[in-house]
Protein backbone atom coordinates (compact mmCIF):
# COMPACT_ATOMS: atom_id res chain seq x y z
CA UNK A 1 0.00 0.00 0.00
CA UNK A 2 1.12 3.73 -0.11
CA UNK A 3 -0.30 5.23 2.90
CA UNK A 4 0.04 9.28 2.59
CA UNK A 5 -1.16 11.52 5.62
CA UNK A 6 -3.38 14.77 5.22
CA UNK A 7 -4.60 16.44 8.15
CA UNK A 8 -5.90 14.13 10.44
CA UNK A 9 -6.34 11.53 8.23
CA UNK A 10 -4.75 8.57 6.08
CA UNK A 11 -5.04 8.66 2.42
CA UNK A 12 -4.75 4.81 1.34
CA UNK A 13 -4.28 3.36 -1.96
CA UNK A 14 -3.18 0.32 -3.31
CA UNK A 15 -0.24 -0.49 -5.35
CA UNK A 16 -2.79 -1.81 -8.03
CA UNK A 17 -4.06 1.54 -8.53
CA UNK A 18 -1.24 3.94 -8.36
CA UNK A 19 0.30 1.72 -10.89
CA UNK A 20 -2.82 1.71 -12.89
CA UNK A 21 -2.41 5.41 -12.74
CA UNK A 22 0.76 5.30 -14.27
CA UNK A 23 -0.38 3.43 -17.03
CA UNK A 24 -2.92 5.77 -17.97
CA UNK A 25 -0.56 8.49 -18.17
CA UNK A 26 1.97 6.33 -20.23
CA UNK A 27 -1.01 5.38 -22.54
CA UNK A 28 -1.52 9.09 -23.45
CA UNK A 29 2.10 10.02 -23.54
CA UNK A 30 3.22 11.70 -26.42
CA UNK A 31 6.84 12.36 -25.50
CA UNK A 32 9.79 9.40 -26.68
CA UNK A 33 8.16 8.79 -29.50
CA UNK A 34 5.76 6.16 -27.45
CA UNK A 35 2.56 6.59 -30.26
CA UNK A 36 4.58 4.73 -32.67
CA UNK A 37 6.63 2.65 -30.23
CA UNK A 38 6.86 -0.61 -32.14
CA UNK A 39 6.44 -1.98 -28.25
CA UNK A 40 3.93 0.30 -27.09
CA UNK A 41 1.30 -2.20 -25.76
CA UNK A 42 3.97 -4.13 -23.84
CA UNK A 43 5.11 -1.25 -22.47
CA UNK A 44 1.71 0.25 -21.16
CA UNK A 45 1.12 -3.28 -19.57
CA UNK A 46 4.52 -3.82 -17.78
CA UNK A 47 3.58 0.04 -16.15
CA UNK A 48 0.51 -1.06 -15.05
CA UNK A 49 1.81 -4.34 -13.86
CA UNK A 50 5.53 -2.92 -12.59
CA UNK A 51 3.93 -3.71 -8.95
CA UNK A 52 1.99 -6.97 -8.89
CA UNK A 53 3.21 -8.49 -6.92
CA UNK A 54 1.53 -6.10 -4.36
CA UNK A 55 -1.91 -7.59 -5.17
CA UNK A 56 -1.97 -10.13 -2.49
CA UNK A 57 -0.46 -7.87 0.41
CA UNK A 58 -2.17 -5.13 -0.43
CA UNK A 59 -5.56 -7.52 -0.49
CA UNK A 60 -4.35 -8.54 3.33
CA UNK A 61 -2.96 -5.01 5.11
CA UNK A 62 -1.00 -5.69 7.93
CA UNK A 63 0.08 -2.87 10.52
CA UNK A 64 3.38 -2.31 12.59
CA UNK A 65 2.61 -3.47 15.82
CA UNK A 66 5.25 -1.18 17.56
CA UNK A 67 3.97 1.87 15.64
CA UNK A 68 0.36 1.67 15.63
CA UNK A 69 0.96 2.54 11.96
CA UNK A 70 -0.32 0.51 8.94
CA UNK A 71 2.35 -0.74 6.86
CA UNK A 72 3.41 0.89 3.55
CA UNK A 73 5.69 -0.03 0.85
CA UNK A 74 8.53 1.15 2.47
CA UNK A 75 7.71 -0.14 6.13
CA UNK A 76 6.52 -3.69 5.30
CA UNK A 77 8.83 -6.32 6.42
CA UNK A 78 11.78 -6.97 4.13
CA UNK A 79 11.64 -11.14 3.85
CA UNK A 80 7.74 -10.26 2.82
CA UNK A 81 9.30 -7.29 0.15
CA UNK A 82 11.31 -9.91 -1.13
CA UNK A 83 8.51 -12.03 -1.84
CA UNK A 84 6.47 -9.84 -3.30
CA UNK A 85 9.67 -9.31 -6.02
CA UNK A 86 9.61 -13.06 -6.31
CA UNK A 87 6.05 -13.16 -7.54
CA UNK A 88 5.57 -9.82 -8.94
CA UNK A 89 8.66 -10.51 -12.11
CA UNK A 90 7.33 -13.85 -12.29
CA UNK A 91 3.67 -13.78 -12.97
CA UNK A 92 3.84 -12.86 -16.18
CA UNK A 93 7.66 -14.86 -17.58
CA UNK A 94 5.67 -17.30 -19.59
CA UNK A 95 2.84 -14.88 -21.27
CA UNK A 96 4.22 -11.88 -21.23
CA UNK A 97 7.51 -11.99 -21.49
CA UNK A 98 8.75 -8.38 -22.15
CA UNK A 99 6.98 -6.58 -19.68
CA UNK A 100 8.04 -9.48 -17.42
CA UNK A 101 11.74 -8.29 -18.35
CA UNK A 102 10.73 -4.74 -17.50
CA UNK A 103 9.35 -5.25 -14.68
CA UNK A 104 12.40 -7.20 -13.41
CA UNK A 105 14.66 -4.36 -14.52
CA UNK A 106 12.19 -2.45 -12.06
CA UNK A 107 12.89 -4.80 -9.22
CA UNK A 108 16.82 -4.63 -9.71
CA UNK A 109 16.78 -0.61 -10.01
CA UNK A 110 15.18 -0.39 -6.59
CA UNK A 111 16.82 -3.07 -5.15
CA UNK A 112 20.49 -3.63 -6.60
CA UNK A 113 21.47 -1.16 -3.31
CA UNK A 114 20.79 -3.86 -1.24
CA UNK A 115 23.90 -6.49 -3.28
CA UNK A 116 25.97 -6.24 0.15
CA UNK A 117 23.35 -7.69 2.41
CA UNK A 118 23.19 -11.14 2.52
CA UNK A 119 19.86 -11.48 2.84
CA UNK A 120 18.81 -9.99 -0.24
CA UNK A 121 21.51 -12.18 -2.34
CA UNK A 122 19.17 -15.07 -3.42
CA UNK A 123 16.79 -12.64 -4.54
CA UNK A 124 19.20 -10.45 -6.53
CA UNK A 125 20.71 -14.19 -7.97
CA UNK A 126 17.26 -14.80 -8.77
CA UNK A 127 16.49 -10.86 -10.97
CA UNK A 128 19.69 -11.40 -12.55
CA UNK A 129 18.95 -15.04 -13.89
CA UNK A 130 15.51 -14.03 -14.85
CA UNK A 131 16.74 -10.70 -16.81
CA UNK A 132 19.07 -13.15 -18.89
CA UNK A 133 16.38 -15.65 -19.70
CA UNK A 134 13.97 -13.16 -20.36
CA UNK A 135 16.47 -11.48 -22.51
CA UNK A 136 17.15 -14.27 -24.88
CA UNK A 137 13.39 -14.90 -25.08
CA UNK A 138 12.32 -11.33 -26.31
CA UNK A 139 15.59 -11.56 -28.63
CA UNK A 140 16.21 -7.65 -27.78
CA UNK A 141 19.11 -5.75 -27.53
CA UNK A 142 19.89 -4.75 -23.82
CA UNK A 143 20.64 -1.17 -24.14
CA UNK A 144 16.59 -1.44 -26.06
CA UNK A 145 15.36 -2.60 -23.17
CA UNK A 146 16.66 -0.10 -20.85
CA UNK A 147 15.91 2.60 -22.98
CA UNK A 148 11.77 1.31 -22.63
CA UNK A 149 12.58 1.09 -18.78
CA UNK A 150 12.99 4.45 -18.33
CA UNK A 151 9.53 5.09 -19.19
CA UNK A 152 8.73 2.80 -16.15
CA UNK A 153 10.39 4.61 -13.94
CA UNK A 154 9.55 8.08 -14.85
CA UNK A 155 5.32 7.09 -15.13
CA UNK A 156 5.51 5.61 -11.94
CA UNK A 157 7.65 8.50 -10.16
CA UNK A 158 5.14 11.13 -11.66
CA UNK A 159 2.36 8.59 -9.95
CA UNK A 160 4.38 7.81 -6.90
CA UNK A 161 4.87 11.47 -6.45
CA UNK A 162 1.04 12.41 -6.68
CA UNK A 163 0.21 9.24 -3.99
CA UNK A 164 2.37 10.24 -1.25
CA UNK A 165 2.13 13.83 -1.97
CA UNK A 166 5.24 14.53 -2.36
CA UNK A 167 6.32 18.29 -2.68
CA UNK A 168 9.59 18.77 -3.44
CA UNK A 169 10.66 19.08 -7.46
CA UNK A 170 12.17 16.51 -9.05
CA UNK A 171 13.88 14.96 -12.41
CA UNK A 172 14.73 12.25 -14.06
CA UNK A 173 15.46 11.29 -17.31
CA UNK A 174 14.79 14.67 -18.75
CA UNK A 175 11.82 15.65 -17.24
CA UNK A 176 11.08 17.67 -14.51
CA UNK A 177 7.72 17.77 -12.14
CA UNK A 178 6.46 19.52 -9.21
CA UNK A 179 3.52 18.64 -7.19
CA UNK A 180 0.74 20.62 -5.55
CA UNK A 181 -1.37 18.44 -2.96
CA UNK A 182 -3.50 21.89 -2.01
CA UNK A 183 -5.05 21.62 -5.48
CA UNK A 184 -3.94 17.92 -6.78
CA UNK A 185 -2.25 18.92 -9.55
CA UNK A 186 1.08 17.82 -10.69
CA UNK A 187 3.29 20.32 -13.53
CA UNK A 188 5.31 18.63 -16.01
CA UNK A 189 8.17 19.97 -18.08
CA UNK A 190 8.74 18.99 -20.56
CA UNK A 191 5.23 18.56 -21.13
CA UNK A 192 4.75 15.03 -22.32
CA UNK A 193 0.80 14.71 -22.99
CA UNK A 194 -1.29 16.24 -25.87
CA UNK A 195 -2.67 18.75 -22.89
CA UNK A 196 -3.55 18.83 -19.57
CA UNK A 197 -6.15 16.06 -18.36
CA UNK A 198 -7.55 15.38 -15.18
CA UNK A 199 -7.01 11.57 -13.78
CA UNK A 200 -9.10 9.96 -11.32
CA UNK A 201 -7.20 7.45 -8.74
CA UNK A 202 -9.09 5.39 -6.22
CA UNK A 203 -8.16 6.16 -2.29
CA UNK A 204 -9.82 5.27 0.79
CA UNK A 205 -9.62 7.70 3.95
CA UNK A 206 -9.42 6.21 7.75
CA UNK A 207 -8.92 8.26 10.42
CA UNK A 208 -5.03 8.79 11.64
CA UNK A 209 -4.32 7.83 14.98
CA UNK A 210 -2.88 4.36 16.53
CA UNK A 211 -4.35 0.97 15.20
CA UNK A 212 -3.69 -2.23 17.11
CA UNK A 213 -3.40 -4.84 14.99
CA UNK A 214 -4.12 -6.26 11.42
CA UNK A 215 -7.94 -6.82 12.40
CA UNK A 216 -8.33 -2.80 13.69
CA UNK A 217 -6.65 -2.02 10.36
CA UNK A 218 -9.03 -4.24 8.27
CA UNK A 219 -11.90 -3.03 9.99
CA UNK A 220 -11.60 0.74 9.30
CA UNK A 221 -10.17 0.07 5.71
CA UNK A 222 -13.31 -2.40 5.01
CA UNK A 223 -15.56 0.26 6.71
CA UNK A 224 -13.90 3.22 4.91
CA UNK A 225 -15.58 4.38 1.35
CA UNK A 226 -14.01 4.30 -1.74
CA UNK A 227 -13.10 7.62 -3.31
CA UNK A 228 -11.93 8.83 -6.48
CA UNK A 229 -8.95 11.36 -6.63
CA UNK A 230 -8.89 13.81 -9.26
CA UNK A 231 -5.27 14.32 -10.20
CA UNK A 232 -4.73 17.14 -13.03
CA UNK A 233 -1.55 16.76 -14.79
CA UNK A 234 -0.23 20.38 -16.81
CA UNK A 235 2.43 21.75 -18.45
CA UNK A 236 4.77 23.64 -16.10
CA UNK A 237 4.86 27.04 -16.72
CA UNK A 238 8.10 29.21 -15.98
CA UNK A 239 9.86 25.54 -15.56
CA UNK A 240 12.27 26.69 -18.58
CA UNK A 241 13.07 29.75 -16.23
CA UNK A 242 14.14 27.50 -13.86
CA UNK A 243 16.17 25.64 -16.06
CA UNK A 244 17.90 27.80 -17.45
CA UNK A 245 18.76 29.39 -14.54
CA UNK A 246 20.09 26.15 -13.29
CA UNK A 247 22.91 26.12 -16.34
CA UNK A 248 24.15 29.50 -15.42
CA UNK A 249 27.51 29.73 -14.23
Amino acid sequence: MIVAEEYRELLVFTQTDHARFAGELLSLWKGHDVPDHPRRADLIFAVREHDNGWREADAAPSCDRETGKPHDFLTLPEGERREIWRRGTARFEDKRPYPALLITLHAQNLIDHRCDDESWQELLTELSERRQRLQETVALDGDEAEQDYRLVDLTDLVSLTVCNRWTDPFERHGLRGRFDPEINAVYLHPFPLAGATTFDIPVRRIPQRRYEGDADLGGELAAARWQELKVRVAPWAGAEVLEGAATEP
